[in-house]
C-alpha cells in the first residue's frame, strides 16, 4: 500500500523546490492544503487558463499540457497547478491515461518547480513505481472520507439553447468545474458545435440531434419532422422563449380552446410548424375534450377537417362522454361557417343505419343538412304521442311546429291540426285521416279573417304583415317563437278566409300604406319546392319553411319601428297531406262536364243539384257561385305537385291572426267591433 500523510505529518516536508504530484483524498483536505502553498508564496496556474476562450474542442492531454509547461517555465516562483480534477472528470479512460502519462513524464524528469494538485479518485497511482513514492514525487494526503461524484456535463449548439447563465466555451466549464474535485449538472453551450468530439467522457452528453436536443431540453417528447423541429427551437431560441411559449404566442392564446383551435389550424395550413401547433395543443388542452381525442387519430393539415368533423365523430358515437364530445364539436362547426358542411353531410350519409339515440346529439349543428335529417328520422318514429324529447333541443323550430301547447279555440280543430302536422312530418296520410278531413266541418264559432281584420283599418298606429300561403298549421310554430321572443301578444286566433281559398278569392283589404313587405316564402315552398325547379325532398321543403318565419319575426321587429302594433296573417293555407293521398290513391276523382277551373274548385254548373262532396260558395264580387270540393277528393284537372289550395280542409281556408304590440299591454285587449264597416282602400292580390 502506498505511504501516506496527515496534512500536519506532510506540512513539514513540504519545502522543496521538486516537480511533485499531491494525491488528495477530498476536497477539504485540498483546501487546506492549497491554503498553505500560497501561504508558502506559491503561485496558483488554474488548468483552465490553457484553455482558450476561442477553442471549439476541448485540448487533449498533449496539446494542453505543452501549454501548461509553457506558463511554469514562464514563472519564477513554486507552482500549484489545480482544476486538473475538472479536466479530467471531461476525459474518457484512455484519454486520462494520456494525462496520467504526460504527467508520469514530468515528474519523472523532476525539471519544474511545480506540484500538481490532483484527487485520488482521478490518479492512477498503478503507473507511478514505489520510488516515486519513496522520493516525495507523488504523496497521499488523507483527510476526511469523501463520496466520488461524477459531474454531468451536456455539449449543446448555442443555436439550441438559450445561453442564461450556462458556459459558453472549454474554459468557461472547467473555471465553473472549479479547483478540486467537482460535482453537479451543467450544460456547455457552443457556438457552431455541429460535430462530436472524440476522447471526452461517457458522463459528457454531446448533444447533435435535434429530437434528443428537443427531449433534453423542451421536453417536446413527440415525432415532429426534423426541420420542424430545427425551425421551433431556433426560432423560439432567437425569441428567448421556451418552444411552447412560442408557439402559443404564434397560435394566439385566445385560439388555445376548443372551440377556436380548429378554426385557428385551418388558418395556419401553409405554417412550417403546423405539426408543432398540434404537439402544442396536446400539451394544454384537457385531456377529456373532443379535440384532444381528434389529434390523436392522425391528423394532418390535409385531413384535420375531414378527422373532426366525421371520422372521429363516428368513432365516438357510443361514447359514454358522446353528449359533451358532440357539443364541442358543434360549437366549432358553429365558428367555421359553411366550411364544415359537405363533412357534416358525409357524417349523415355514414349514419344511416345507426339508432336515433346514438346519432341525435351528434346532429346538433344547426346546418340544413342536420335539419333535413332530424325530420326523416322524425317522419320514421312513432308521433302519436308528440314529437320525442330526444329532437326537441337539436330542432327548436320542428318542436315548436308540432307544439301541442297552444289551443285553437275548439278541440276538434285543436286535434285536426295537431294530426295534420305530424302526418305532414311524417309524409304520409291513413284512410282514418282522409275521413276526417272530409268530415270535419268549419265550427260556426270561427270568424272571418276579413271581419276581423276590419276593426283595425282605420287605425294608424297598425301595420299589417301578410305571410303568403301561411295556413293555421303554423298557429303554434308562431305563437312559440313569439314566447321564445317574449313578444307581446294582444290577440291570437285562427279566421276563415274566403272560399274558394285560392289567392284571387281572398284579397286583403288594407291601408298599402300601412303594410309590411309579404313574405312570399312559405307559399313559394309549397308550390315549388326549397330550390325552384329541382326536385327537393319533403323534408327539404320542410327545413326550407320553417326556416321563413325567421324573416317573418325579423320583419315583424323591422315593423316596430313604425307602428305600435302589428297584425300578422296569411291570405290562405294549403293541403300537403291532399297531394299525398292523391299519390297513394286514396282519394276519388269526382266526376265532372267539361273542362273544371282547378282540381279543388269549379263554377257551379247551372240547373244542377250539389253533389255532397262539394261546398256552394257564392263570390259576390263576380256574381259567381263556385263548388268547392271537400276533403281530398279531386276535379279532373291536372295540377298541384306538391300541394293544392282552393277547398274546403281546414288547413287550406282557415289562417292565424296574432297581433303583435311593441309594448306590454295595459288594457283588456281590444273587443271585435260587430258593426264595423270595412273601409276599402286596396286590394292586393298574390300570385297563385
Amino acid at each position: 500500500m502506498d505511504k501516506t500523510y496527515t496534512l500536519n505529518e506532510y506540512y513539514s516536508n513540504m519545502n522543496s523546490t521538486a516537480t511533485r504530484a499531491e494525491v488528495y483524498s477530498d476536497k477539504s483536505t485540498a483546501t487546506h492544503l492549497f491554503v498553505r502553498h500560497k501561504k508558502d508564496g506559491a503561485i496558483e496556474i488554474p488548468l483552465w487558463e490553457c484553455v482558450g476562450a476561442d477553442v471549439l474542442t476541448l485540448p487533449m492531454p498533449s496539446v494542453l499540457m505543452n501549454v501548461l509547461d509553457q506558463k511554469i517555465n514562464t514563472t519564477s516562483k513554486r507552482v500549484i497547478i489545480t482544476g486538473i480534477d475538472a479536466y479530467l472528470s471531461l476525459l474518457s479512460k484512455q484519454t486520462i491515461n494520456d494525462f496520467i502519462l504526460a504527467l508520469h513524464r514530468r515528474i519523472d524528469e523532476g525539471k519544474q518547480n511545480a506540484v500538481y494538485m490532483v484527487s485520488k479518485t482521478r490518479f492512477d497511482s498503478t503507473k507511478f513505481a514505489p520510488k516515486f513514492v519513496d522520493s516525495l514525487s507523488v504523496v497521499y494526503i488523507v483527510g476526511n472520507v469523501q463520496d466520488f461524484i461524477q459531474p454531468a456535463v451536456t455539449v449543446v449548439s448555442s443555436k439550441w439553447v438559450n445561453i442564461g447563465n450556462n458556459p459558453t466555451n472549454w474554459n468557461a466549464l472547467l473555471k465553473m468545474l472549479g479547483q478540486f474535485e467537482p460535482s453537479g449538472d451543467y450544460t456547455l453551450i457552443l457556438n457552431n458545435y455541429n460535430c462530436a468530439q472524440a476522447g471526452l467522457s461517457n458522463s459528457v452528453t454531446q448533444l447533435l440531434d435535434i429530437a434528443k436536443i428537443a427531449k433534453h431540453y423542451y421536453d417536446i417528447n413527440v415525432d415532429l419532422p426534423r426541420d420542424v423541429l430545427e425551425m421551433l427551437i431556433t426560432k423560439s431560441n432567437e425569441e428567448k422563449h421556451h418552444p411552447l411559449e412560442y408557439l402559443k404566442v404564434q397560435f394566439g392564446i385566445d385560439n388555445i380552446e376548443e372551440r377556436r383551435a380548429v378554426k385557428r389550424l385551418l388558418e395556419l395550413q401553409n405554417d412550417d410548424l403546423w405539426s408543432a401547433y398540434i404537439w402544442l395543443l396536446q400539451k394544454v388542452l384537457k385531456k377529456d375534450t373532443y379535440l384532444s381525442y381528434v389529434i390523436t387519430i392522425g391528423v394532418s393539415k390535409d385531413n384535420l377537417l375531414r378527422k373532426y368533423v366525421t371520422e372521429a365523430a363516428i368513432n365516438l358515437l357510443k361514447d359514454r362522454n358522446a353528449i359533451n364530445y358532440s357539443v364541442e364539436r358543434a360549437n366549432t362547426v358553429k365558428e367555421l361557417g359553411t366550411l364544415a358542411e359537405p363533412l357534416i353531410i358525409e357524417f349523415i350519409v355514414s349514419t344511416k343505419g345507426t339508432a336515433n339515440d346514438n346519432v341525435a346529439c351528434w346532429l346538433n349543428c344547426g346546418t340544413e343538412e342536420e335539419r333535413k335529417e332530424i325530420i326523416h328520422r322524425v317522419s320514421k318514429t312513432d308521433l302519436t304521442i308528440g314529437l320525442p324529447r330526444l329532437w326537441h333541443d337539436l330542432y327548436p323550430m320542428l318542436a315548436n311546429y308540432l307544439s301541442d301547447e297552444y289551443d285553437y279555440g275548439n278541440s276538434d280543430v285543436t286535434s285536426y291540426f295537431r294530426d295534420y302536422r305530424r302526418l305532414k312530418v311524417k309524409n304520409d296520410i291513413t284512410e282514418v285521416f282522409v275521413k276526417q278531413a272530409f268530415d270535419t266541418l268549419l265550427p260556426p264559432t270561427i270568424d272571418k279573417r276579413d271581419f276581423v281584420l276590419q276593426n283595425f283599418f282605420n287605425d294608424s298606429s297598425v301595420g299589417l304583415l301578410v305571410v303568403d300561403g301561411m295556413g293555421a298549421e303554423y298557429y303554434p310554430l308562431v305563437l312559440a317563437m313569439a314566447k321564445h321572443r317574449c313578444m307581446n301578444i294582444e290577440l291570437s286566433i285562427v279566421a276563415d278566409v274566403n272560399l274558394p281559398s285560392s289567392t284571387k278569392f281572398n284579397s286583403i283589404i288594407w291601408d298599402k300604406n300601412r303594410r309590411l313587405a309579404t313574405v312570399h316564402g312559405v307559399d313559394n315552398i309549397s308550390h315549388d319546392g326549397a330550390i325552384k325547379h329541382e326536385n327537393c325532398s319533403p323534408e327539404h321543403n320542410i327545413v326550407a319553411t320553417l326556416s321563413v318565419f325567421e324573416t317573418v319575426f325579423n320583419r315583424i321587429a323591422g315593423g316596430f319601428a313604425n307602428y305600435e302594433r302589428i297584425v300578422l296573417t296569411a291570405d290562405h293555407g294549403s293541403s300537403r297531406l291532399a297531394v299525398i293521398a292523391h299519390e297513394k290513391g286514396m282519394d276519388n276523382t269526382l266526376p265532372w262536364n267539361g273542362e273544371p277551373q282547378d282540381w279543388r274548385y269549379s263554377i257551379a254548373p247551372s240547373n244542377s243539384k250539389r253533389p255532397s262532396e262539394f261546398e256552394s260558395c257564392y263570390n259576390a264580387e263576380n256574381n259567381v257561385t263556385y263548388w268547392v270540393v271537400r276533403g281530398y277528393n279531386r276535379l279532373p284537372k291536372q295540377g298541384g305537385k306538391l300541394i293544392v289550395h282552393g277547398g274546403t280542409t281546414l288547413e287550406e281556408r282557415l289562417v292565424p291572426i296574432i297581433i303583435f304590440s311593441r309594448t306590454k299591454s295595459v288594457t283588456e285587449p281590444k273587443q271585435l267591433d260587430k258593426q264595423s264597416v270595412p273601409l276599402l282602400v286596396e286590394k292586393d292580390i298574390f300570385d297563385i
